[in-house]
């Protein structure tokens, strides 16, 4: 028997992957009669803490069968789908990173939902209001839904949040009886995830992709502060690569530190943010952008 894969990317996946996965898996169990799998062959980075490995709800084993369709969440770009997809069984893609819309628009046997949102868990709560089912949306499903929202949007407070992902957070909030200061609790329990292992926290979010000028090795992490970030050992793991770019966000200062390596990259990056960096390869943003808000804006300015 063949069964739906709900899955995402190729090598790490984060909170807003890994929650609406689970979610998107919980919707089509109740209005599907196929077999329906939430699965990754990917690793987890720290966005997906133990307080959230904790919760009812987790992913499922993968199932090898030549006939399984797969839905793909949170990626769109094909060179980065998870390893177990087969591209001719794909039936779905729900994104909200941009680029490949024309792309997709050649499968119009694949159904496709890709938008500049600020969350897909916020796409997949939709789809369950809309499908008036909104009775799975219990206590730690809401959690999950929540958490993808937070990261994905820095708790609403990246440019890229819509009404639409603040409207979702807030129902969610009242859905679910989650406390209003989940957010704490949540952040702090990445930060303590990426202290327990720095390098660990940096590989298992990198992203090798190239956008515009931007070096190909990008890596991000969020922090309350630069209290227990380890600079030094962030310029031991890039020394292996002749460019990149790391984007640290700081939320108590709302902004974003862009560290920097390769010859060619300050001058890159002063052009793109008409800013200067300082002499020690580091460009701070006055507010803070997430890495795909970065990528977006590289990509636009090759285009115009």
């Amino acid at each position: 028997m063949s069964d739906i894969i709900i899955t995402s990317g190729r090598k790490y996946i984060d909170i807003d992957a890994y929650a609406s996965m689970i979610a998107y898996r919980e919707l089509l169990k109740v209005i599907s009669d196929n077999n329906i799998i939430a699965s990754t062959t990917a690793i987890l980075n720290q966005s997906v803490p133990p307080l959230i490995l904790n919760l009812r709800y987790s992913l499922d084993r993968s199932t090898d069968n030549e006939n399984n369709e797969y839905i793909l969440l949170d990626v769109s770009n094909p060179d980065f789908f998870d390893k177990q997809v087969k591209s001719s069984k794909i039936v779905e893609i729900i994104d909200h990173h941009t680029g490949f819309e024309q792309y997709w628009a050649k499968y119009p046997n694949i159904k496709t939902q890709i938008e500049f949102i600020g969350s897909v868990c916020t796409l997949v709560y939709e789809k369950i209001i809309q499908s008036r089912h909104v009775e799975i949306l219990d206590t730690d499903l809401c959690k999950l839904l929540v958490a993808g929202i937070l990261d994905n949007t820095l708790n609403l407070k990246t440019s890229i949040t819509t009404d639409r992902d603040r409207s979702a957070y807030n129902e969610l909030l009242r859905l679910g009886k989650v406390p209003e200061d989940f957010y704490k609790e949540y952040f702090s329990a990445c930060e303590a995830e990426i202290t327990k292992d720095f390098e660990k926290a940096i590989k298992d979010d990198l992203k090798i992709e190239k956008a515009g000028t931007l070096p190909e090795v990008i890596g991000q992490m969020i922090v309350l502060n630069l209290d227990n970030f380890d600079q030094e050992k962030m310029n031991e793991i890039f020394a292996a690569y002749p460019e990149w770019m790391m984007n640290v966000i700081l939320l108590e200062e709302g902004k974003s530190y862009i560290y920097f390596g390769g010859d060619s990259i300050r001058q890159r990056l002063e052009h793109l943010f008409d800013k200067k960096c300082g002499s020690d390869n580091l460009l701070v943003l006055d507010k803070f952008l997430l890495r795909k808000q970065i990528m977006k804006k590289a990509r636009d300015a090759v285009s115009i």
